[in-house]
């Protein structure tokens, strides 16, 4: 049993006033893909909300979720993109804002929620965005997976390790010195006691 369900809501619409556009999609199967497009390419002078909530559960899911793609308003815009996904294969991108100008205050976030064996997960807000007043962009992103890869690099002190090289010849070459100085005062002392005078 596979279901998909594909909701477009009005790309290249321009409002005056307010306006506001909700899609909530919930799918329950064994093959589900889910596409969530809102307000693609839309202007408004007024304020502008977009909301998009997507649930999937099933064995493989499949979730994309885009909002207000090279968007722009003159006052306030606010987007929020909401994905959780609990399946055996997850794979999730969510991308919000991109190339979007704004004169006004514009407000970005996006979490990120997957629990399973394989978890790809990328979240990209607000790419090549400009904004003449406050930007706020937020992203969490939690996962959780069988498969944990981390790498520490420390770097090393070489002025450190060539003093203690430089310390060890030192000491290396004042040994030997000490050992020639005994070996010379031995065989003074062997020369002395056979009665010979000794060797300079």
């Amino acid at each position: 049993m596979s279901a998909e369900y594909v909701s477009p809501i009005p790309a290249d619409s321009s409002s005056a006033g307010g306006q506001q556009q909700e899609s909530s999609v919930s799918s329950q199967s064994d093959q589900a893909s889910t596409s969530s497009q809102l307000g693609a390419d839309s202007s408004s002078a007024g304020g502008q909300q977009q909301e998009s909530s997507v649930s999937s559960q099933s064995d493989q899911a499949s979730t994309s979720s885009q909002l207000g793609a090279d968007s722009s308003s003159a006052s306030g815009q606010q987007q929020e993109s909401s994905v959780s996904s609990q399946s055996d294969q997850a794979s999730t991108s969510s991308q919000l804002g991109a190339d979007s100008s704004s004169a006004g205050g514009q407000q970005q976030e996006s979490i990120v929620s997957s629990q399973s064996d394989h978890a790809s997960t990328s979240s990209q807000l607000g790419a090549d965005s400009s904004s003449a007043s406050g930007l706020q962009q937020e992203s969490s992103v939690s996962s959780q997976s069988g498969q944990a890869s981390t790498s520490s690099q420390l770097g090393t002190d070489w002025r450190q390790e060539m003093r203690s090289k430089v310390a060890s010849v030192e000491f290396i070459l004042a040994g030997r010195a000490l050992i020639s100085v005994g070996v010379y005062a031995a065989q003074g002392e062997i020369a002395r006691s056979r009665g010979c005078a000794p060797l300079r």
